[in-house]
């Protein structure tokens, strides 16, 4: 397993996940597509919640708003994980990454109780999915995104709003996958 955390980072904005078959919607490739794109970027930034559903194309995506300047995705899986925004890093970490064992591992260790449910459930077709800076749209991102892979089939969010490992803030988004 990689121990290097892959962090979205931007100045600041909401950052998205979304399937990779809606990617050419976020992208906006022709001119009048790039002006959709806009709008769904402009539409993202309204959610007011921690985290929302934004309808796209045909599809949904999740947006996790509030002014995000790191987010990452953790699993072990392809069947559940977490969204991990950074509130605030201790010093410690300045010069030194965050491993993704450490963090990883100290997430997962949380009980199910502690997290609270926002009552989203997200519906999975596209096995393939990007973590990005929601002003990454248009032809070209300026910014990293994660790639990862959900199973197909409907997640149901919970969340932390802030938890502290070694002196350190993040917001979790916890997301499990029902089970018919």
């Amino acid at each position: 397993m990689n121990n290097k955390i892959n962090w979205v980072e931007c100045d600041g904005g909401p950052h998205i996940l979304i399937e990779k078959k809606f990617l050419s919607v976020w992208k906006g490739e022709t001119e009048e597509e790039y002006q959709k794109a806009e709008e769904y970027y402009e539409e993202a930034g309204l959610i007011d919640d921690y985290i929302g559903l934004l309808n796209i194309g045909s599809g949904k995506c999740i947006v996790i708003s509030d002014d995000v300047t790191s987010s990452t995705w953790l699993s072990d899986n392809n069947t559940n994980g977490y969204i991990v925004v950074v509130n605030y890093i201790s010093d410690c970490y300045i010069d030194e990454e965050i491993e993704f064992d450490t963090l990883f591992n100290e997430i997962s260790k949380i009980a199910d109780e502690q997290f609270v449910d926002t009552n989203l459930i997200y519906h999975v077709t596209d096995e393939e999915l990007y973590l990005i800076a929601a002003c990454d749209f248009g032809k070209e991102w300026l910014y990293n995104y994660c790639k990862l892979n959900l199973l197909a089939g409907n997640y149901c969010i919970k969340m932390i709003e802030e938890y502290i490992v070694d002196e350190s803030s993040f917001r979790l988004f916890k997301f499990s996958r029902l089970v018919k």
